[in-house]
């Protein structure tokens, strides 16, 4: 049970702070777009930051309120997870310079989605098959921002 107190604790402040990020620091603190309040900006990205914040906080708080049992059950081997997601995570930084960021982030993700239990291949290349082509549309295309290039790309 303290395991779910702590995401239910862990998951109101989140959300606490994205609302103080959303309604108070990013108003004051970020300059608005010189073309409009549509134009690609730092506020934009920080606005859409700020509201993924607020919505995973959310999803924190009620699965916590939800699944006190299984909450339970998980703690046991957590810290061995962790430390493996921990090496991956160092391998594949390590590892965008010499086999390139989308290289290296398609395997990052492959192993991810495994470890975390994705069950269906079919399922796992259908979301590389989504958000490669969007990170490289949104960075690259859109952002202009120069992603490590390797052996593939």
């Amino acid at each position: 049970m303290a395991f779910l107190k702590r995401d239910v604790f862990a998951g109101l402040i989140l959300m606490a702070f994205s609302l103080l990020l959303f309604f108070v620091l990013i108003p004051n603190q970020v300059e608005p777009a010189a073309g409009g309040p549509i134009a690609l900006s730092p506020r934009l990205f920080c606005y859409v930051t700020a509201f993924l914040l607020l919505a995973l906080s959310i999803n924190l708080t009620s699965s916590a309120l939800r699944s006190a049992e299984e909450a339970e059950e998980q703690t046991g081997n957590s810290l061995v997870r962790a430390a493996i997601a921990v090496v991956v995570s160092s391998v594949y930084v390590a590892g965008i310079s010499f086999l390139g960021y989308f290289a290296s982030t398609a395997l990052a993700l492959l192993f991810f989605l495994f470890f975390f239990g994705a069950k269906e291949i079919k399922t796992v290349f259908l979301f590389l098959l989504v958000i490669l082509p969007f990170i490289y549309l949104l960075f690259v295309k859109g952002l202009k921002v120069i992603l490590p290039e390797g052996l593939f790309i």
